[in-house]
């Protein structure tokens, strides 16, 4: 490193190039992952847990737990390698030494492997043969610390063992385990008690993630992911709190990490008070995931290959052009649209794909008029193209518009079923096709990170607007934003980026930084949506878009009723009678007579109360049975 003028040593920079010699130099340096050839010598795995430089605690136990999983698995594989302590922040440095080397091309699979399974690690430095380096065991920081090895021997790297079919092996065993797409359908990272039994119900996959003993091989994940599995089964916090007592993979919320391979139990406070943050953020990526279609399994991966192709333009698009999307409120609505829908597509692996403004508006925070404007917009621009209108209860389904040639191949009709990576393949997966789904899977993390940032109450438009909650999302890709960056990023003048940065500080969400405007460490939106009596707006709205199809779907039933022959209509219910059970057949339902007003027209209003009230739920003490004489 080298010192600025004021002889301080501020960022992590190495500008100048020297041969190892006798003299240790008298600030922190680092060395080349690779030789002047190109060929990689050394591989070392960075898990950190900084935001914005600062040091997160959540974010920090997470990089100490992922990369213990990697060193557990390497001993799996049994490849030498030693764990460094970093600095004295707690970052973590996994180095492996290369006996012969090798190239970019055989250290790819595993870089890419490694970054969809583990969310901490930075990756850049695996797939850079110029510039990539790291400090060495031994090297200092500039915080006074310096990189102490925790497991292993450094003779190890001054020995190289390390083979090329050792990093097949690696990259195999990772493709392996990686997270699936939707993560709370992975399977579990370690072995699970089979006699656990939750006191509510889960997804098989969930239940699976609950009974992960001591939470497997990577605790904090397997923590979010019962989280996740049970938002998405519509648990409530106090589930979560009754099952944190006793679930085995809830081990991560009852102890933390020690960063020398065991474990100790949490404050109660502690313990609370991540358990409510993590909450939070599962309820938000399971609201985000709440439209998606049941994963089916792979038929044809040239869909998927157009598919990744398109979406990664589209966000290239936004990237080069933002002045396009944020020059005014309704283009800045199209780009969350347009993103809702990539993100739709690569989901399901379709390129046709069934979309409902009453799901892709939730989906980007916004309302179901917006969505359906946007949508309007953004097909008469020609990046999206209605394939089909709605009809009979159906949504429109839509395709992305590809901007570049495809083959004849490319735009034939589609599979009906989803790709997604072969399991338990006995055939080894072709490079290429792993390299596909992790790419897949980098566009969905970045887009549900995206979207589940700026998908709060407090930026929706009776809060601080959408644009402030694009603004927020930003802020987590940069470590800090100046005012004149802001906007060009957003694509809005600096006086209006100005006015937003203005209202997201005085919320206190954002802080002061040297280079400009930073994130707060402390997540206070939920605060703030209270001071602006916003808090709950996304909630009531899906539970108003709930009751809305549910009326819809019963005055269907009721049009279909009506225009049946009289001695061919289902049975209902007599108005005058109160049955204790509902006895219709399997997979039908019996919906009651509508309400009908003193002229004997259709009663929607009163229709919307009864729903709304959940008189028509099959579970309510007291059930809606029609106009009672």
């Amino acid at each position: 490193m080298k010192r600025d003028a004021y002889g301080r040593i501020d960022e992590n920079n190495y500008p100048s190039i020297h041969r190892v010699g006798p003299v240790e130099p008298s600030t922190p340096w680092a060395m080349n992952l690779a030789d002047d050839a190109g060929v990689f010598r050394f591989l070392c795995f960075d898990f950190d847990g900084k935001i914005q430089g600062v040091v997160d605690a959540e974010l920090m136990e997470r990089a100490v737990d992922q990369c213990d999983a990697l060193s557990r698995t390497l001993d799996e594989l049994s490849i030498a390698h030693v764990v460094c302590q970093s600095s004295g922040t707690g970052g973590r440095h996994l180095w492996l030494a290369l006996q012969d080397g090798a190239v970019k091309a055989d250290v790819a699979p595993v870089a890419r492997a490694a970054q969809v399974t583990y969310s901490q690690l930075d990756f850049g430095m695996l797939l850079n043969t110029v510039t990539g380096a790291a400090r060495p065991p031994g090297s200092p920081h500039r915080d006074g610390s310096s990189s102490s090895v925790l497991r292993g021997s450094v003779a190890a790297l001054a020995a190289p063992s390390t083979t090329r079919a050792d990093l097949v092996a690696l990259a195999g065993l990772l493709e392996e385990r990686k997270p699936a797409l939707r993560a709370q359908e992975s399977r579990p990272s370690g072995p699970v008690n089979i006699h656990h039994t939750g006191h509510r119900s889960l997804s098989a996959a969930g239940a699976a993630h609950m009974a992960t003993i001591d939470g497997g091989r990577d605790p904090s994940w397997t923590g979010f992911m019962c989280l996740l599995s049970a938002a998405n089964a519509g648990w409530s916090f106090l589930d979560v709190e009754h099952a944190v007592k006793s679930a085995p993979g809830m081990e991560h919320y009852r102890t933390k990490n020690t960063g020398r391979g065991g474990r100790h139990p949490r404050s109660a406070g502690e313990a609370r008070t991540r358990l409510e943050r993590q909450w939070d953020k599962a309820v938000q990526y399971a609201a985000l995931q709440r439209p998606l279609p049941a994963e089916k399994a792979p038929e044809d991966l040239t869909e998927l290959t157009a598919i990744v192709a398109e979406v990664s333009d589209l966000l290239e698009r936004f990237r080069v052009n933002p002045g396009r999307w944020g020059a005014t409120e309704a283009t800045s609505n199209q780009q969350s649209i347009l993103s809702a829908l990539a993100y739709l597509t690569l989901q399901t692996g379709k390129r046709v794909v069934a979309a409902a403004i009453r799901d892709l508006g939730p989906m980007a925070g916004l309302g179901r008029t917006t969505a359906a404007t946007a949508l309007t917009a953004l097909a008469e621009a020609g990046y999206v193209e209605r394939v089909t209108a709605s009809d009979e209860g159906n949504a429109a389904e839509w395709r992305l518009v590809s901007t570049f040639s495809t083959t004849l191949r490319t735009v034939r009709s589609q599979p009906l079923h989803n790709p997604r990576p072969p399991a338990a393949d006995p055939l080894p997966v072709s490079r290429t096709t792993a390299e596909l789904f992790n790419t897949r899977a980098a566009l969905v993390a970045q887009l549900e990170a995206q979207l589940t940032d700026q998908r709060h109450d407090l930026f929706t438009r009776r809060g601080l607007g959408h644009l402030a909650g694009k603004l927020y999302a930003l802020l987590k890709q940069h470590p800090s934003l100046t005012v004149d960056t802001a906007a060009r990023l957003l694509g809005v003048t600096a006086r209006h980026t100005a006015t937003i940065l203005g209202r997201l500080r005085r919320h206190k969400l954002l802080v002061g930084h040297r280079d400009g405007w930073a994130r707060s460490k402390q997540d206070l939106r939920d605060q703030a949506a209270k001071i602006l009596n916003v808090a709950g707006t996304l909630v009531a709205r899906a539970e108003r878009y709930r009751v809305e199809r549910e009326v819809w779907a019963w005055w269907q039933a009721e049009v279909t009723t009506m225009n049946t022959h009289p001695g061919k209509r289902p049975k209902r219910p007599h108005v005058s009678s109160r049955p204790l059970f509902e006895a219709s057949n399997a997979g039908e339902r019996v919906w009651p007579r509508y309400p009908r007003a003193s002229n004997n027209l259709a009663d929607h209003r009163s229709a919307l109360e009864l729903v709304a009230a959940g008189n028509l739920n099959p579970e309510s003490r007291w059930l809606y049975l029609g106009d009672v004489a």
